[in-house]
């Protein structure tokens, strides 16, 4: 009740001062204006002008000197001070992205107005307004340093306390950024106040090149109400414009092989240089849209900026791809030339009809087809076998030594892109400008591997993938000043992605390979006639791989946003109000195996088994057998709705209190044409659960093997009518643990969405506060040293990957598994399967919360340098984590009522002897290993040290590094980690894979001097400079698994 009362004092608050929705690029500019003496100088007219387009704002300074500018777009500005007595005073700034610029004491001379002061060299600022943690990145940084992938997200890397979990210590995506603790889809990305991101994997959406970016602002911690969406940091940047005068470029960078050094491991290994080809070929212009003596004459009114980048990427594996093959002899059912993963000679192919052993020292069961061991009769060959191990090339590679793969390649990637800026400025009038902003990018990718993330892979190029990721991003922005003391702005942006992905041509659908009898669970569902997805395993590691599993993917993305905001001036008082309306929309393709996925791994509890993994796709003998029911398209949406007031207040001349309130509904992703469903552990009714067929002795035996005539399968509820077992009323003991057709709710806990269960299939939330509070106090009175701090609690809209694997739960979709047994055997109409695998949601999850607080110092260093040292924590809660909830429950397979009546093995291994996992799984008629349940009860927290100097760009030097100490703890470090089933998570809480207790970072650029003021000489010698870029971190903990599942180990 208290929520809402205060969401409505907010509202009326909001709509009084006449904004219905803000997450917005603009900044303020606030200084004091004083005389000789100090003494403030009341009602000096203050202007300041956009240099490239001349737009203007003037503020008067108050009683106490003081001037405000509450909303001011990014650029660079001219500041003009005029007061009667006094000479005027001029100086440029410039402000990034959300920037609270603070200029201090601007000291008028005394003079006539007639005269000017022109104020150069000032590049020391110290935030002295605010208590947040940010750091912007100047022009001249993105046009002069050296970044890898050229990417912009590279920039962040900058800030102290960001941590890329890449390899090569790229980012490229913000979805590999760790910051101050938080997961790495834990960020968010505005370009020009519109959201730009993937609301599938929390990932970039809208890419910008580097040289269309104007300015660039990274908030990591504390930072003010009006942001919001994300715990992590928030990544604001805004394109470039157009200027009175028309400027242009032409720019090319090249990244190539030759032009590395090789890497320390790979040196002492004797290893070449990771291949790499890159270039980046590009133009942009920009100036007035106008007509001579007609329109737009001073050049001050309408601009455009356009800027074209072509990206080629060219990028092989850093090592070749192995794979082991079918040999010619194999593919004819000869392997008495075959060979095991160590390369000894393996021609020990048993024959199951014979029930004998087979194996180096008895080879009476294995097939010896003419007298030569391993080879199989023609007769006993699976004709459809034979077409699978001739989808394969032959090999074109000798295997030397101990060698297990005969087949290799190394081929590239190739992926073009093409990227469009266009931007449009148009000041209406004095108080009034509109600009508008589209972004395209046409990208298509040549993958000779496949993806393998989105579930189209191979390591086979001839079967390899072309993927479409076309995007777009338009926006538009109206700020308009009302009065002198009142700013709005109001903001609209869509943005769209796609991604379609399949294989390059037809030569992997079943028509062309010989596959259409193929026999499958659901036919129909194999729209695309794609071939199954076979897998191997055991004695042929690193076999052909041709993994279609989800046909092809399609996806798009579109995302709208609705911000407006409006910033009043008041006394000592600057306040902000100001709303954000965010929706998206994402149809993707489901990645079940709707084709269907085989598994031939040699396993001795298949009776079919030939202990060798092409003999047994050849016989028609799988371990494993899983299909989709249907090939599933989600249609996801979601909203949030967001809204705040702020104020900062200068309580006086040193003392500045930064304080707001968000409000924050984020109703949960679903999936809006009821295809989704859930599975409620309290729902389920044991009474209710299918059947599974249980192993029996017939026959009067006490004891029977495996295989044997005497152990079969019987149906529980004949098991206790008491009837004697025959062969007549039980099966073959193959279909031990299969279901019971027709026992049972096959639905049981199972609730469609909207169907007795909300559409969201979890419970929404509602309103949640978000209060933020930080301080900034001029220790001095000189802005020489300020003491600074904020905390805040923060709210998540997690990534929709935990949702959208609902679709595949029944009844919409079935997975369906047959475990152990012979293609020959399987049929649409006759087969029984195996429990299916369930996903399961958190019916009662909270948002994912962050508690966020700094607290440091700013102080001025000499040549024009600012030292920050901060102590940075962060306390996150309600993370989200995987959990296997129908695993058998530890220690479960030594209880007495858990073994197996047919079973008497020697005591060797304890549980042994136990039945099968199915039958022992908490929730019976579902897959004991496979029922995912996401919860959201993990925690984290980060404790750091963060210190960076900094010298912003002045008289042709520039100088930033930041070193961070922190610890990063949790239990599970990203949100799809299979938590323990016990929930006994103290056992790996530790340091985060993504803990770096030392990371240091260093950037500089230094200008030449001109050596010539010769304008054609000029081209050639001005204007060179010398930069670098370099990143030293610790390497991360190291985690030691024990092959005994109840144990885990970190260091």
């Amino acid at each position: 009740m208290r929520i809402i009362m205060l969401s409505i004092f907010v509202v009326i608050f909001v709509l009084c001062t006449g904004v219905v929705l803000a997450q917005t690029t603009s900044g303020s500019i606030t200084g004091n204006v004083v005389d000789a003496h100090g003494s403030a100088v009341a009602n000096a007219t203050v202007t300041i002008t956009e240099v490239n387009k001349g737009f203007t704002q003037t503020a008067a300074s108050d009683d106490e000197g003081r001037f405000v500018f509450a909303q001011v777009p990014p650029g660079t500005f001219t500041i003009l001070i005029k007061s009667s007595g006094f000479k005027k005073q001029e100086r440029t700034v410039e402000l990034v992205p959300n920037d609270k610029l603070t200029l201090g004491n601007l000291m008028l001379e005394v003079g006539t107005v007639s005269e000017t002061v022109e104020v150069t060299g000032e590049a020391t600022l110290l935030q002295a307004e605010s208590g947040e943690r940010s750091f912007g990145v100047q022009s001249e940084e993105l046009r002069n340093i050296g970044i890898k992938d050229r990417s912009f997200v590279n920039f962040v890397t900058l800030a102290p306390g960001v941590i890329s979990n890449t390899s090569n210590g790229e980012a490229g995506d913000i979805s590999t950024l760790y910051v101050n603790g938080t997961r790495q889809n834990s960020n968010n990305v505005q370009i020009d106040g519109v959201t730009s991101i993937d609301t599938g994997n929390n990932s970039l959406l809208a890419r910008i090149p580097v040289d269309a970016i104007g300015e660039l602002k990274v908030l990591t911690s504390g930072y003010q109400a009006e942001y919001g969406r994300s715990t992590g940091a928030q990544v604001i940047a805004t394109t470039r414009s157009g200027s009175k005068d028309f400027h242009g470029a032409f720019y090319f960078y090249r990244r190539q092989t030759g032009l590395n050094a090789n890497g320390w491991l790979n040196n002492r290994n004797g290893l070449p240089r990771a291949f790499s080809d890159q270039k980046d070929t590009g133009y942009n212009i920009g100036g007035p849209v106008y007509i001579p003596g007609l329109f737009n004459k001073d050049r001050k009114k309408l601009f455009f900026f356009w800027n074209q980048e072509f990206a080629h990427r060219f990028t092989p594996p850093a090592a070749p791809t192995n794979v082991r093959v079918p040999t010619a002899l194999e593919r004819q059912g000869d392997f008495s030339q075959s060979r095991d993963n160590s390369g000894n000679l393996f021609p020990y192919i048993k024959d199951y009809t014979l029930n004998l052993p087979c194996s180096a020292t008895n080879t009476a069961g294995c097939f010896k087809d003419g007298g030569v061991l391993g080879r199989v009769p023609q007769n006993r060959l699976y004709p459809l076998g034979v077409k699978i191990l001739n989808l394969y090339p032959l090999p074109n590679y000798t295997p030397v030594g101990n060698d297990n793969f005969n087949y290799r390649t190394q081929e590239s990637s190739k992926t073009p892109e093409r990227n469009d800026t266009l931007r449009i400025d148009y000041n209406l009038s004095k108080n009034w400008r509109i600009w508008g902003r589209w972004l395209k990018t046409a990208a298509t990718s040549e993958l000779p591997y496949g993806n393998s993330g989105l579930g189209l892979s191979t390591n086979l190029p001839v079967y390899g993938a072309i993927q479409k990721t076309p995007k777009y991003s338009l926006s538009g922005t109206v700020t308009g000043t009302l009065n002198p003391t009142t700013v709005v702005e109001f903001t609209y942006g869509i943005s769209h992605n796609l991604i379609d992905l399949r294989i390059n041509s037809d030569a992997a659908t079943r028509a062309k390979t010989g596959l259409s009898t193929f026999p499958l669970l659901y036919p129909d569902a194999n729209y695309l006639d794609q071939i199954p997805n076979f897998t191997w395993g055991g004695r042929v590691a690193g076999g052909p791989s041709i993994d279609t599993k989800s046909g092809s993917f399609e996806n798009f993305n579109t995302t709208q946003d609705f911000i407006g905001s409006i910033s009043k001036v008041w006394g000592d008082h600057i306040t902000k109000a100001g709303g954000y309306y965010h929706k998206s929309l994402k149809p993707q393709t489901a990645r079940f195996s709707n084709n269907g996925t085989i598994n031939f791994t040699n396993s001795s509890s298949n009776p079919f088994d030939t202990q060798f993994e092409f003999a047994n796709a050849i016989t028609g003998a799988f371990n494993n057998y899983q299909q989709a029911s249907s090939h599933t398209t989600g249609n996801y949406k979601y909203f949030n709705l967001e809204w705040y007031v702020q104020d900062n207040w200068k309580i006086n001349k040193r003392l500045t209190l930064d304080y707001g309130l968000r409000f924050v509904w984020m109703p949960p992703q679903y999936e809006s044409t009821g295809k989704s469903s859930n599975f409620l552990l309290d729902k389920f009714d044991p009474t209710k659960a299918s059947r599974l067929f249980r192993p029996v002795c017939i026959n009067g035996v006490a004891t029977c093997a495996a295989g044997t005539a005497n152990r079969r399968a019987v149906d529980p509820a004949v098991l206790a009518s008491g009837v004697p077992l025959t062969t007549a009323n039980t099966l073959i003991d193959l279909y031990v643990g299969r279901l019971v057709p027709n026992s049972g709710n096959f639905t049981n806990g199972l609730f469609t969405a909207g169907q007795g269960i909300s559409k969201y299939l979890v419970k929404d939330n509602g309103v949640q506060l978000a209060p933020r509070f930080g301080f900034a106090y001029d220790v001095t009175g000189k802005r020489n040293f300020i003491l600074r701090g904020g905390v805040g609690i923060f709210y998540d809209r997690t990534q929709g990957n935990l949702v959208f694997d609902q679709v595949g739960n029944p009844p919409n979709n079935i997975l369906s598994t047959i475990n152990l047994g012979r293609l020959q055997d399987v049929s649409a109409n006759n087969v029984l399967l195996s429990p299916p695998a369930l996903r399961a949601l958190q019916p009662d999850a909270k948002l994912p919360k962050n508690y966020a607080f700094n607290l440091g110092i700013q102080y001025k260093l000499p040549f024009d340098a600012v030292l920050d040292l901060s102590y940075v924590g962060a306390q996150s809660r309600n993370l989200p984590t995987f959990r296997n909830i129908n695993a058998v429950p530890y220690g479960a397979a030594y209880l007495p009522q858990n073994q197996d009546p047919t079973r008497n093995l020697a005591a060797g291994i304890p549980g042994s002897n136990a039945l099968p996992a199915d039958l022992l799984a908490p929730f019976q008629g579902f897959n004991n290993n496979n029922i995912v349940y996401i919860e959201y009860i993990e925690k984290s927290n980060y404790n750091s040290m963060q210190a960076s100097i900094k010298r912003r760009f002045s008289r042709g030097l520039l100088i930033s590094g930041n070193y961070t100490w922190s610890k990063a703890l949790g239990a599970y470090s990203d949100d799809q980690t299979f938590a323990r089933i016990d929930r006994n998570d103290h056992f790996f809480y530790g340091p985060q894979n993504f803990d770096r207790r030392h990371n240091l970072s260093i950037n500089w650029v230094y200008e030449w001097p001109r050596p010539t003021h010769n304008k054609y000489l000029g081209y050639i010698a001005n204007n060179w400079n010398c930069r670098a870029f370099t990143i030293i971190r610790l390497v991360p903990p190291i985690v030691l698994v024990s092959a005994y599942p109840a144990m885990g180990i970190r260091t």
